[in-house]
């Protein structure tokens, strides 16, 4: 999760490899209201209200307007799966990097951010990062090379041979083993 003001290269468009026009700053947004699905995810929201998150950033990564010009011009609801509450955190997110959403204390105390260098993990999505905070107490790379090394993600569902050799691959790159 970010906390900064875009660069100068936010603002800069970019061909896609199918030639179509693209904005790093639409991308960096699109990676807050992603990461803020999973994080939702991974602290108890419903799965089919909290996915929706991926489908936004999606649509908002692929849009060929700078999302930045739409919130000036209050147009962000004409983004599909923007309106009401969402078009707040979006424009929160525009303006400070960051949405309080990420704080909501709706079901439950919310999970520490550091679940979410969990999901930065090829394969490792959000429910299994659920799983690993919620029944283990996996909260960050840093509990999750432990419990590598102490060789507890071994009896863990949905964690097998070749997630277990990228996690180790994650920790060295980490430095955490």
């Amino acid at each position: 999760m970010s906390n900064k003001t875009p660069n100068k290269q936010s603002h800069q468009s970019y061909k896609d490899a199918k030639g179509r026009k693209r904005w790093h700053r639409n991308d960096e947004v699109a990676a807050i209201v992603k990461q803020l699905g999973e994080y939702l995810i991974i602290g108890g929201y419903p799965e089919d209200h909290a996915k929706r998150y991926g489908q936004l950033a999606h649509t908002i990564s692929r849009m060929p307007e700078l999302i930045d010009t739409l919130a000036r011009n209050d147009q962000l609801n004409s983004i599909p799966g923007v309106g009401g509450t969402i078009t707040g955190y979006i424009e929160e997110i525009i303006q400070t990097g960051t949405t309080d959403k990420f704080n909501d204390h709706q079901y439950g105390k919310p999970p520490p951010l550091t679940v979410l260098e969990l999901t930065s993990i090829e394969k490792l999505g959000a429910k299994t990062a659920r799983t690993l905070y919620r029944d283990h107490g996996i909260d960050g790379m840093k509990s999750l090379c432990k419990a590598l090394t102490d060789g507890r993600l071994k009896s863990i569902k949905g964690i097998g041979p070749k997630m277990i050799s990228t996690i180790e691959q994650q920790c060295h790159a980490s430095g955490e083993i």
